[in-house]
């Protein structure tokens, strides 16, 4: 750890940076070979409001942080920046708000993720919730440290190139299409022949592990073009973006399932994982 502080404090101004040179600069910061994909899951449900409660009080609309859309049913299938959902301010904590906001949509089919019932979505808000505070005290060391215009920043802010961008749309193909890089032809069948998502009926749903072996691998996105619409790339994903990834069939409810649950995201990421997100969300900020 004093390495890495010692390299955050040292980096300089980015103005010639490549992309070529990036892997090289991050692995020197102490940033993970698995940065992208973590990032991806780790973000893709953050809210402004929750960019102003855990790291950065003055986080505006135009914060850079891509997310999945929370609308499954929209063409935008990910936003450009984390939004501003409408918290209600009458409530004074962050539980509050978050309890009220999926009560709210409870009755919308295709908000949120695919498939899971009023608990399981109120159990994965609370568990991001437990992500951000844990990586907040690490985002206070990084920005006292890190020099927002410098190298590390460039690399990790260049979404677009450091196939941050690249898993954020894959997970939300997940989101709306469990199972689709499951390698399961029975799953994977039923979206590319039907081209459409799974109906009411077809009840699994996205596994939210934290499980860095099993999740955080990489893929290879050479010829994918994520501004094609979902039908015209739902083929090739269930093809060549295999990870098999398993789905889950147990709902909440039961105790029993509710300890099926309990173990996936107890599963966590690692001290190296808070480390990455907190580099990426203040170079993103700053």
């Amino acid at each position: 750890m004093l390495t890495i502080l010692a390299i955050l404090i040292g980096a300089v101004g980015a103005a010639t940076t490549s992309y070529n040179e990036c892997p090289a600069i991050l692995k020197a910061a102490g940033v993970s070979d698995m940065f992208a994909p973590m990032i991806a899951h780790s973000v893709h449900s953050l809210t402004l409001e929750d960019i102003r409660y855990f790291f950065d009080a003055d986080a505006t609309e135009e914060n850079g942080i891509p997310t999945v859309n929370s609308d499954l049913q929209s063409d935008a299938r990910v936003l450009p920046n984390a939004p501003l959902v409408g918290y209600d301010d009458e409530f004074s904590t962050m539980g509050m708000k978050a309890f009220d906001l999926v009560m709210r949509n409870m009755n919308r089919t295709w908000w949120g993720i695919t498939n899971y019932n009023t608990l399981e979505t109120l159990l994965h808000a609370y568990h991001m919730a437990e992500i951000w505070e844990k990586t907040s005290e690490n985002y206070k060391m990084v920005a006292r440290l890190l020099n927002p215009e410098s190298d590390i920043c460039t690399c990790m802010t260049d979404v677009e190139n450091n196939d941050v961008l690249n898993y954020m749309n894959l997970l939300a193909f997940k989101i709306r299409y469990p199972g689709i890089t499951s390698g399961n032809k029975t799953i994977t069948d039923h979206y590319t022949e039907q081209r459409q998502r799974r109906s009411a009926a077809y009840r699994i749903a996205y596994d939210l592990s934290w499980n860095a072996h099993v999740y955080y691998r990489s893929l290879n996105f050479d010829g994918f073009d994520f501004d094609l619409p979902d039908v015209e790339l739902l083929g090739d994903i269930a093809e060549k973006l295999v990870d098999n990834e398993e789905v889950i069939s147990q709902h909440i409810d039961s105790a029993e399932h509710w300890q099926f649950w309990k173990d996936l995201i107890k599963e966590g990421m690692d001290e190296s994982g808070f480390y990455d997100l907190a580099v990426f969300l203040f170079c993103s900020l700053n």
